[in-house]
């Protein structure tokens, strides 16, 4: 009998071991998916004031990439009331002394590298940084291509074509994330957001 309550002893220890192990894995799995944060194309509660400071380093690209915009405009010129709403910010950007410059590291280290923000936050404004930083290439590819250093003028279709692929793009990437931010929604741009992604880890 000795031996008997000895093994059911030891039986019922070893299941209620087993019990407190599998809660104890459940437990820590379920504080692991609640510490998840979703990555481009998924969605969280984001407060509305994460949105906003989301939303705004979108405006540096878009500002950036004006200049990308007079063909398009010269065909479409009813489109241009969409601008409207960013004139007041043009105009501000355009007196500062060293123009883009400072908006871009106001958001470079006020948004992307503010550790006191959120996730969310911070990737946008990694997002919207990078983007900013691609619209650098067509003018070097422009510059480059000119009188003064390969003496090669391009030619005007290609660069009325170059300039509204520009534009239009940009337009697109930026209503995409003004939509993303609203709607609390991350925003998976091609290139753009593997690269952001890359700077957050």
């Amino acid at each position: 009998s000795l031996s008997l309550s000895s093994s059911l002893s030891s039986s019922s220890t070893s299941r209620a071991d087993g019990v407190v192990v599998t809660l104890r894995s459940t437990r820590s799995k379920r504080s692991a998916g609640a510490s998840f944060v979703p990555k481009a194309g998924g969605t969280s509660l984001v407060p509305v004031s994460d949105r906003v400071v989301a939303f705004l380093p979108y405006l540096l690209p878009l500002i950036s990439g004006l200049r990308y915009s007079r063909y398009f405009f010269a065909a479409f010129p009813a489109a241009i009331i969409m601008l409207q709403p960013l004139l007041p910010i043009v105009k501000i950007v355009a007196t500062l002394p060293l123009g883009n410059l400072i908006p871009f590291f106001a958001a470079y280290l006020g948004v992307a590298r503010n550790q006191n923000l959120s996730r969310f936050c911070r990737f946008n404004g990694m997002q919207a940084i990078l983007l900013d930083i691609v619209l650098i290439f067509p003018g070097l590819f422009e510059s480059l291509f000119s009188r003064e250093i390969l003496g090669i003028t391009i030619p005007y279709f290609l660069s009325k074509w170059m300039y509204n692929v520009i534009w239009v793009g940009l337009v697109i990437a930026f209503a995409l994330c003004a939509v993303g931010c609203a709607t609390g929604r991350y925003v998976n741009l091609p290139v753009v957001s593997e690269a952001a992604e890359a700077q957050m880890r």
